[in-house]
């Protein structure tokens, strides 16, 4: 009887995952050689071609297309069995991705409290655009994942839906120019389109004066130049002042969060997507 060992197939959802054998040996912590070795000694206990090399990299054979779901529920299962019995890895590292701008809202209840419920889980916590996070979990980068959802696009399981709102700091009245200046996330966030898209349906005249990739760059350049914003509700600065429509403003779309992982995301990661999905259902949390 055949039986495959557990590192066999983690070797070869790494090769998968990383596109190549270089990559793949960097993750796993293995040389490229040994990787290569656990591929061909797979191949040869099954008797079938799993993966095919071309000059882009390394794709699935149609054989390999059959037992990449198989490893993954399989190597999913042994985790889950693992944690079940609290033996094997005497730390596991669980990676999350999110927003810039929920890092203190969530970040910080994730370090605090999930941290404290399991004392031997590494939480990573990646700050990213959505579009970006969406790639690194394909690309199994992490693990799981909190995004701001396109527009007509339903994907992962919906969190919570939150007001966006104008605002600047105090004794300072940007909605006053005639031309508004504006402080906002670089292009690749997803709520500036729409942002400035109002402006436009609303015949308000603006001009960027500073675009940051990070919440805190954002919050200093109006702070430093009394310029006008508009943040998520829940991160809205204390005594900031809040515009709207008596200001001249246009009403601003809701944004919807969405919770991504992948189906056969070990154990740790669901119980951190459960944590996550608590968190959003306690009424005061965002």
């Amino acid at each position: 009887m055949r039986h495959l060992n557990s590192e066999m197939l983690a070797t070869f959802v790494a090769v998968v995952d990383c596109g190549g054998f270089t990559a793949a040996a960097d993750r796993i912590g293995k040389t490229q050689a040994a990787v290569s070795l656990i591929i061909n000694r797979l191949e040869r206990r099954l008797g079938r071609k799993l993966l095919e090399r071309t000059r882009q990299g390394v794709v699935l054979s149609s054989q390999g297309e059959v037992l990449i779901s198989f490893a993954r529920r399989m190597l999913a299962l042994e985790s889950e069995m693992l944690c079940a019995l609290n033996c094997g890895i005497d730390s596991t590292v669980v990676r999350i991705g999110m927003p810039d701008d929920y890092l203190d809202v969530l970040g910080s209840a994730l370090l605090r409290e999930f941290a404290s419920r399991h004392p031997d889980v590494q939480v990573d916590i990646l700050c990213d655009f959505s579009n970006r996070l969406e790639t690194l979990l394909v690309q199994r980068s992490i693990d799981l994942a909190v995004i701001t959802r396109q527009p007509g696009h339903d994907v992962g399981q919906f969190l919570t839906r939150e007001r966006q709102l104008w605002c600047t700091v105090p004794n300072h009245y940007p909605e006053a120019d005639p031309v508004l200046p504006l402080a906002l996330f670089a292009d690749q966030c997803r709520a500036r389109p729409r942002i400035l898209a109002a402006l436009d349906e609303a015949r308000r005249a603006w001009r960027i004066v500073c675009s940051s990739s990070h919440l805190p760059g954002v919050q200093a350049a109006v702070r430093l130049n009394g310029a006008l914003t508009v943040l998520p509700e829940s991160i809205m600065p204390e005594g900031w002042r809040i515009l709207g429509r008596a200001h001249g403003l246009p009403d601003l779309p809701d944004l919807e969060l969405a919770l991504c992982m992948p189906d056969d995301a070990p154990l740790l990661v669901r119980r951190l997507a459960q944590f996550i999905q608590s968190y959003f259902e306690t009424p005061a949390s965002v």
